[in-house]
């Protein structure tokens, strides 16, 4: 499969450009500057400048891919601009070529913004880039993934469509299970139309996501 994977310079894109490599894909990672192609050449991938703040350079990056993933995170900066407006222009830019095939990296708490006691402006923003994706007509699995961590990959997961944030404390994932979650939601047919949380547990991830 050809995979353009916007954010493939951040923590967790990097590691699903890596990943998706390694699981067989071709794979073209967006970047923003001249400097970050050396890193992505070198484990294999493609790269393309473009910016999903700018939706002119879009179109052009994501042609000829089967699958677009946004792995793009705000950092607390610019929320509106990345994480809703980023997220919407990529949605677009991937009807308008003709790729099928959206997968969309949310947060733990997007489905439910109005409960959160933190974070709010980025949950909303979340939520409502959420709902633009539902609403594509595109074949799109939104991933929701719990706190992030620096820990080693686990390799197992447990999903819901909504924990419960406030009576379980241990609602982390590592980075690079993440990465591992967006590469193996590429071609997995039973996430296609689902959201769903997803935080550190005991099933393998290829088995978790078959039963979403």
């Amino acid at each position: 499969m050809q995979v353009f994977i916007a954010g493939a310079t951040g923590q967790v894109g990097r590691k699903a450009v890596e990943k998706a490599i390694d699981a067989g894909h071709a794979v073209t990672g967006m970047i923003r500057r001249e400097e970050d192609r050396e890193d992505l050449h070198a484990i294999g991938a493609k790269t393309y400048i473009a910016d999903v703040t700018d939706p002119d350079t879009l179109d052009r990056a994501i042609a000829g891919h089967d699958a677009v993933v946004f792995a793009v995170g705000s950092q607390g900066e610019a929320v509106q601009e990345v994480d809703l407006d980023g997220a919407i222009n990529l949605c677009d830019a991937t009807k308008r070529v003709g790729i099928d095939r959206f997968v969309l990296l949310s947060s733990i708490g997007a489905g439910h913004p109005e409960d959160a006691d933190q974070l709010e402006e980025y949950l909303h923003a979340k939520h409502e880039a959420d709902a633009y994706v539902m609403q594509s007509g595109l074949d799109w699995t939104i991933l929701r993934p719990g706190t992030l961590t620096d820990e080693q990959e686990k390799g197992q997961i447990r999903t819901s469509d909504r924990f419960d944030h406030g009576g379980d404390d241990d609602l982390e994932i590592t980075r690079a299970d993440v990465a591992r979650v967006i590469v193996a939601s590429l071609d997995e047919a039973a996430t296609v139309g689902k959201a769903f949380e997803f935080v550190e547990g005991g099933v393998e991830v290829e088995e978790a996501l078959r039963g979403v």
